[in-house]
């Protein structure tokens, strides 16, 4: 495979050829003259590729065949860019921020553009709007430290804090904070986007909002809140008029039980009593419980308690001593805790989101995920205990020690909005679960899907999709609510992307999107399909699992 270099010339010999490539008829996809392509690419952000551009976050993902990298730091570089780059590769055109999809959906063997959205990451406060903002290429971390540092405010964004802003909040931006606050998408007030016009083959930057005077904008808008990501444009900036003061302190209490001290009857009662727990829990209150195969030796739970508003450190110190003390016998008949493994942490929030930060390295990882409107019956309980217990063929038992089944708290403010506010339906859910099995080897990069790394990949995906198939057998294997009369599961969450639920290439895209977005993605008056029809009728965004068109 040639090297970087030897794909992409300097941007003036690259400027050059691409205006003579048009004119022969072969770069000049989706209409546009050779002066057009060359007038964008004047002022897209272009650079000579480099070996990581076509590595995704997930060592799963690379893109070979990438041959353009636009790289803007400003709006109108973002506008400039993706006429370039669709003028130069037609629908083979695909936008990160942080990189962290779980699947290809950019990182693939068909993208031959990226726009990389990583130097468009301010935040803080516009005074032309009166409104905080957050940029698409701001990692999670980033967001947070400057708003709060800077102005005491905060979003009830995710964990993880080198995952982008561009995807996650777009996906809903569901976090440490949202059972008190919401998703990060119900406080997103207006969006700067740039869309699509194959007809005159230009990219037009567009402020929209509830308030747009343009009813297709604020269609737009909405359908952007919980299904933005790759479907309708690029976003390049969130708005927020009012978002969340932050809360000054954050204590963390963390406690391990070892699996050899919890019996399949005490594993029932661990999870009977989490989601009794996460139904009383305040809103202030986040939990998540780590059912670690059992080759990482323990299963762990960790409390997040927030500080209410106005409160000083004793009073915090005072109720966060009485929530440990009633947890710690609320769960005591599950299983002892293990020696040594408990400890309560008190501090600061911005200590505490560092502290919980779960980014990680680079690895090899896939992903499942699950909504629950109830605590989890025993048949579920029972699969999920089985497979936390199997080792599949072609990897050491050490392999498993990262796989694991994480059941976060949900509801709360969550559930105070309407299932069509927002492209995002699950609003009725009192638990969210992700399943996710980890790996990793010494293949070089861009051939992890080859010799013995493809046996290893291909037991650990064996184990996922057993278990998750399992899981929800009641319901065809997918936590389908259509199929579940006693309204237990709810679906899916988009940003946590699965193609084993359906593709576009295997002609399953209506099972996926429904389980993702429900009634929001064909059935309901406000729908993403309609919106797809006005603003991306040439289905230039797309991906396995994009809004089709029809």
């Amino acid at each position: 495979m040639p090297g970087p270099q030897a794909r992409t010339p300097s941007r003036r010999a690259f400027l050059t050829g691409l205006a003579a490539a048009g004119a022969a008829g072969v770069l000049l996809r989706p209409g546009g003259s050779p002066a057009q392509a060359a007038e964008s690419l004047s002022t897209a952000a272009t650079r000579p590729l480099i070996p990581s551009d076509r590595q995704g976050f997930n060592r799963r993902w690379f893109a070979e065949g990438l041959q353009m990298l636009c790289a803007p730091t400003r709006a109108a570089e973002v506008t400039a860019s993706l006429e370039a780059a669709i003028a130069a590769h037609g629908s083979d055109v695909k936008v990160v921020s942080g990189r962290h999809c779980y699947e290809d959906f950019a990182y693939n063997s068909s993208t031959r553009a990226i726009i990389d959205m990583s130097g468009v990451n301010s935040a803080g406060y516009d005074h032309a709007t009166g409104a905080y903002f957050v940029d698409a290429g701001c990692d999670n971390w980033s967001a947070y430290r400057t708003l709060l540092n800077v102005f005491g405010r905060t979003l009830p964004d995710g964990s993880c804090a080198s995952v982008g802003a561009g995807g996650h909040i777009s996906g809903g931006g569901y976090g440490l904070l949202s059972r008190e606050y919401g998703l990060s998408i119900d406080h997103v007030t207006a969006m700067d986007i740039v869309t699509w016009d194959a007809v005159s083959a230009k990219a037009s930057l567009r402020h929209v909002s509830e308030s747009s005077t343009d009813a297709a904008e604020r269609d737009l808008f909405w359908a952007a809140r919980g299904a933005g990501g790759g479907n309708f444009g690029v976003i390049v900036r969130f708005y927020f008029a009012d978002p969340p003061v932050a809360p000054a302190y954050a204590s963390l209490w963390t406690v391990s039980w070892n699996w050899a001290d919890i019996t399949p009857r005490g594993f029932r009662r661990l999870l009977a009593e989490y989601a009794d727990w996460v139904a009383e829990m305040p809103g202030l209150h986040f939990s998540l419980l780590k059912l670690n195969h059992v080759a990482a030796g323990q299963v762990s739970m960790i409390l997040q308690m927030a500080s209410a508003p106005g409160a000083d450190r004793e009073a915090h110190l005072t109720e966060v001593g009485r929530t440990v003390t009633a947890a710690q016998r609320r769960f005591a008949s599950a299983a002892p805790v293990a020696p040594g493994q408990q400890m309560v942490q008190h501090l600061t929030l911005l200590e505490a989101l560092w502290t919980l930060n779960g980014s990680g390295p680079n690895q090899f990882g896939k992903y499942k995920s699950s909504y629950l409107r109830t605590a989890m019956p025993d048949d579920q309980v029972d699969a999920i205990h089985h497979w936390l217990h199997a080792y599949p063929d072609g990897v050491p038992p050490s392999d498993m020690a990262q796989s694991l089944v994480q059941v976060d708290s949900c509801g709360g403010a969550i559930n105070r909005y309407s299932s069509t506010a927002s492209a995002v339906p699950q609003r009725s859910s009192l638990l969210k679960l992700q399943f996710q099995t980890y790996w990793n080897n010494n293949s070089l990069v861009g051939e992890a899907d080859t010799g013995r790394s493809a046996i290893q990949e291909q037991a650990h995906l064996e184990w996922i999709r057993g278990m998750y198939r399992d899981t929800y057998s009641a319901y065809g294997g997918v936590p389908n609510p259509a199929r579940d009369p006693h309204r237990i599961v709810d679906g899916c969450y988009y940003n946590y992307p699965d193609v084993d639920l359906g593709t576009h290439a295997d002609g399953r895209i209506d099972e996926a999107l429904t389980l993702y977005f429900q009634g929001n993605y064909r059935e309901n008056r406000r729908n993403l399909v309609a919106v797809k029809q006005r603003w991306d009728p040439t289905n230039v965004f797309n991906h396995a699992q994009s809004v089709p068109v029809a």
